[in-house]
């Protein structure tokens, strides 16, 4: 005969286990709640523009999104699907509508919106705080960019 003999029940039910012993005294039994959960893990990342308060989540933050086929971005970039397009099946390999919504700036690390308002693109992304106190070290033809989005800017508000 062995030395324990176990008894299981269902997966859902608690599992009891009576273990004996060679002299055939049996020792208390042990009890052990098996728990479900029914929470759903939301495994998008919230992204917040530090200049106009833009909060939403988004689906990917990098460089190279599973979604997104033949296509590499320079920097990692915080990447949406497209919320108006119908989800793609999971076996058809097709590419899907992506929103690139921002980055983060390459000098201060605040997470900036692709709204011209907020950020500019030379390379990498800067917000317009830092684009502005940089503005003299760009290339001329950009230095002009700059000044002219700083302008729209500054009417829009």
């Amino acid at each position: 005969m062995s030395d324990e003999l176990s008894t299981t029940k269902s997966a859902t039910d608690p599992i009891e286990t009576t273990t004996q012993t060679s002299d055939d005294t049996p020792k208390e039994p042990t009890t052990t709640e098996t728990k479900e959960t029914d929470t759903v893990i939301d495994d998008r990342i919230l992204f917040h523009c530090k200049l106009c308060g833009l909060h939403e989540k988004v689906h990917y933050y990098g460089e190279q999104p599973s979604f997104v086929y033949g296509l590499e971005f320079c920097e990692p970039t915080y990447i949406m699907r497209d919320p108006f397009q119908p989800p793609i099946p999971k076996w058809k390999s097709k590419p899907e509508y992506f929103i690139a919504i921002g980055a983060e700036c390459i000098r201060c690390s605040n997470m900036i919106c692709k709204d011209t308002s907020c950020s500019f693109f030379y390379k990498r992304t800067y917000c317009m705080e830092c684009a502005k106190a940089l503005a003299t070290t760009f290339p001329m033809d950009i230095q002009v960019k700059i000044k002219k989005q700083l302008a729209m800017g500054t009417m829009r508000s």
